[in-house]
């Protein structure tokens, strides 16, 4: 038990860290813009080079998990980050535009992608089966604390003191995880195979396993739903709220924050509910119908909406949209063979980085079609059919 929970903390804390790296420099993307004098639109290019990089190091990164071990994987995404923070913190004007820009997202996507797949290959060997749902819930609250500490804390940082400062600070912290998690390593990489070899061929193959069995076909298709609802509400919200519905900065960064608070608590509930009372497809079904309609209702925000209601309806997202993850996670964990849980959720997770990929595209398309109410319409359709797909499993 002592591990157990010692593995579900030092999980929650580089979870949170990756987090807070991933969704931080979307959050200022208008301050960055404002001082870099680029389009603040640019940050849907970055959602979608982002998650290229997520699909190829989601699928690909078993065999370094095996070679290294879980733990030592985290700590290499911590260091990942800091460089892609500190790189973006230190560019100017053309060097964003060219080739930092790769460069940044190389590392922070790298970084904050093998968190998930190296978590839940620590937490598979300490959980129990029947608390599996509980125990990846508890851990993936890291998520929603990361996006909730970007709107909260880095966005007024950048307003006082600098979004390059405030990137700086990041940065130091993701070295800072890597270290405190170094007297771990003995017990929760005893298992890893120094002799295995990372191959370009990891990415097919473990491709192929997702796909060769239904069940695990089912946790692709709604991961892919999902994950690209989230990273449009993640990555855009704020632009949304502080472009065409006239928030200040401040405003919709509070309005991120404390919606993204909401599911701290609502994923440990739904990872109880998924161990306790529903099945878990029977409660993602449910998720994913909840999240098809209050992401349906943002593209309807208009002046006529109150600061109230518009906080409302992005709470509602959080308690889905935001807060699915741990029983997902443990759905594909269970589904893994013995000693493969970060292959395989990382597998069905690269389909979640397909789904930030081809998301922003149909957003960006839906909004210049016919503006927001279209684009978050679109979107919201996938998760809609998830939700039928997985009610008709049930039946």
């Amino acid at each position: 038990m002592n591990l157990l929970l010692l593995a579900i903390f030092a999980m929650l804390v580089q979870q949170t860290v990756a987090t807070t790296a991933k969704v931080g420099l979307p959050a200022l993307f208008p301050a960055v813009a404002a001082d870099l004098s680029f389009n603040v639109e640019l940050v849907l290019a970055y959602t979608w080079f982002f998650a290229l990089v997520s699909l190829v190091f989601m699928a690909g990164c078993g065999g370094i998990i095996r070679r290294y071990g879980a733990l030592r994987t985290s700590q290499f995404g911590c260091i990942s980050m800091a460089l892609g923070l500190l790189i973006a913190a230190l560019t100017n004007q053309t060097l964003f535009i060219i080739p930092s820009f790769a460069l940044i997202i190389l590392l922070i996507s790298a970084g904050t992608t093998v968190a998930t797949p190296a978590s839940s290959q620590i937490l598979a060997e300490y959980a129990p089966r029947k608390w599996a749902p509980l125990v990846f819930s508890i851990k993936q609250t890291g998520v929603p604390a990361g996006v909730a500490i970007s709107g909260l804390v880095l966005v007024p940082l950048a307003v006082g003191y600098g979004w390059r400062m405030t990137l700086i600070y990041t940065a130091l912290i993701c070295v800072i995880i890597a270290i405190v998690l170094q007297p771990l390593r003995e017990e929760f990489d005893k298992k890893r195979d120094p002799t295995e070899i990372p191959r370009w061929s990891d990415f097919i193959s473990n491709i192929k396993d997702v796909l060769s069995q239904g069940q695990r076909r089912e946790m692709a298709i709604a991961a892919f739903s999902f994950v690209g609802m989230q990273s449009v509400y993640t990555n855009f919200t704020i632009t949304y709220l502080y472009e065409d519905l006239g928030f200040s900065l401040e405003e919709a960064g509070e309005i991120l924050g404390f919606a993204t608070l909401i599911a701290i608590p609502a994923r440990i509930l739904w990872g109880w509910v998924g161990s306790t009372i529903f099945q878990p497809r029977v409660l993602l079904a449910f998720l994913a119908l909840v999240m098809a309609v209050s992401t349906a209702l943002m593209g309807a925000f208009d002046d006529q909406w109150g600061h109230v209601a518009v906080l409302i309806v992005n709470c509602a997202i959080s308690l889905s949209v935001l807060s699915w993850h741990g029983v997902l996670l443990s759905e594909a964990a269970r589904l893994a063979p013995a000693g493969e849980a970060g292959r395989l959720t990382g597998g069905v997770l690269a389909f979640g980085a397909l789904g930030q990929i081809i998301f922003p595209m149909i957003f960006a398309v839906g909004y210049w079609l016919s503006g927001y109410g279209l684009a978050f319409t679109v979107i919201s359709l996938p998760a809609a059919m998830v939700g039928v797909i997985f009610l008709l499993w049930r039946r």
